[in-house]
């Protein structure tokens, strides 16, 4: 088959920075515009993760050997592995690779198996996450260079074990992996099987190749990208910095960050901008958010809670180009963006709406127009303001990228249609 072309995700925000005006000091609009929707986009339900193939625990034996993750992001790691199997992969002909297949689907490898399904459910690993696991496994246990042909094929063989599907890829000489995701992913080549995308994420793949037909199981899934959960990982402090609302001081905060889950953040792959709002924040992070803003947004109004918020997020932060730090666009987490110096208007959206939802449990959607995001917020009273209607509620608009607070828009989107992006 000859993979699809990569599919380019939503154009790039152009910087938007407006510099403060005398306008920005005013509360609310005089004359509240209801703005014009494009489209209204609803998050996709993730349904629960199925029940882990999980095997009973395999007794050791002679021909069990302990191998060693010294670091895989900041934790370490003992497993066991066969030391009577050598696995080979001799010519990425079918033929080797059936062969190959046969040598490890054996008891031999069960502890193996095992021991990684432990330590998934133990540190809490989310979907992306335990990929990454498995071929750091899979890489230790062969002893071969990285990305071989028999760490991939171990690697699918733990998956497979594990519940999760995929299709092996003979392209050229070389042996790949084709997943299927939950979710919108981009900039990866991706065969199309039925109504599942495979993606290719580790090799830039272009020309024809060899696709297996079919999965391992019928009861495996696809990868889940959204990140449920805090994950249990090793912790390596960032230098503290202060986030402090230039209109509000009280809205302060201190925070380090753990640069471990920044490492792990940088490997994911471009999603939709709801998976990135509806990611759990590290725990400390999150701990220290709420600890410092919710004993001065108590006893507020929701209007001066969230006109609170706001402004913390549009003062607290130093607004920076993707293109130039990071060679091209790259949405950030909400822990990102409170780790590192520079963010922009995507950036702040996201952790706007996370902000919200923890701190004020409102609801709130993003708006995506042609070249800028921005956000609106849903309010228990009918406050005035410029707003948009979706499902029949009314939304206030709030920029987390200017200086302007709640129900105030910029002139430049009044008249622009924003595509409605729901988050719950």
């Amino acid at each position: 088959m000859k993979p699809q072309e990569k599919e380019a995700p939503p154009p790039q925000p152009k910087p938007f920075v407006p510099k403060p005006t005398i306008d920005d000091a005013k509360p609310l609009p005089d004359v509240p515009k209801e703005m014009p929707i494009l489209d209204i986009v609803k998050p996709k339900t993730v349904p629960p993760a199925p029940t882990p193939v999980v095997i009973e625990e395999p007794q050791d034996d002679r021909f069990q050997k302990k191998i060693r993750l010294e670091s895989f992001y900041g934790k370490e790691f003992a497993l066991r592995s066969s030391s009577k199997v050598k696995l080979s992969v001799a010519d990425n002909s079918q033929t080797a690779i059936a062969a190959a297949w046969e040598s490890i689907a054996t008891k031999e490898f069960d502890p193996l198996v095992y021991d990684c399904q432990q330590a998934r459910e133990k540190h809490r690993f989310c979907d992306w996450m335990y990929y990454q696991f498995v071929k750091e496994v899979a890489h230790v246990v062969t002893q071969t260079a990285k990305d071989s042909n028999e760490e991939v094929l171990l690697t699918g063989y733990i998956l497979a074990q594990s519940g999760v599907d995929f299709r092996f890829v003979r392209s050229g000489s070389r042996l790949l992996l084709a997943l299927p995701f939950d979710a919108q992913i981009y900039e990866h080549s991706y065969f199309s099987i039925g109504d599942k995308k495979f993606y290719v994420v580790e090799q830039d793949v272009q020309s024809a190749c060899y696709l297996m037909e079919r999965s391992f199981s019928k009861e495996s899934s696809a990868l889940t990208l959204r990140i449920s959960s805090p994950m249990d990982l090793g912790r390596s402090e960032g230098e503290s910095k202060v986030l402090t609302s230039k209109k509000y001081p009280q809205m302060r905060v201190e925070l380090t960050g753990n640069k471990q889950l920044m490492e792990f953040y940088h490997s994911y792959p471009r999603m939709d901008w709801q998976e990135y709002s509806l990611a759990s924040m590290d725990k400390k992070t999150a701990e220290s958010i709420v600890e410092a803003f919710r004993p001065v947004l108590a006893g507020h109004s929701e209007e001066d809670a969230v006109n609170m918020i706001l402004n913390f997020v549009q003062t607290a932060f130093v607004y920076g180009y993707d293109d130039q730090i990071w060679g091209g666009d790259r949405p950030f987490f909400a822990d990102e963006t409170l780790f590192y110096p520079y963010s922009d208007c995507e950036d702040r959206s996201i952790l706007f709406s996370y902000l919200i939802r923890t701190l004020t449990k409102q609801d709130v959607v993003l708006l995506h127009y042609p070249n800028h995001l921005a956000t609106a917020v849903r309010f228990s009273n009918n406050l005035s303001g410029d707003y948009v209607m979706v499902d029949g509620q009314k939304y206030l608009v709030c920029d987390p990228t200017g200086y302007k607070p709640i129900g105030n828009s910029y002139d430049e989107f009044k008249n622009v249609q924003a595509k409605v992006i729901k988050i719950q």
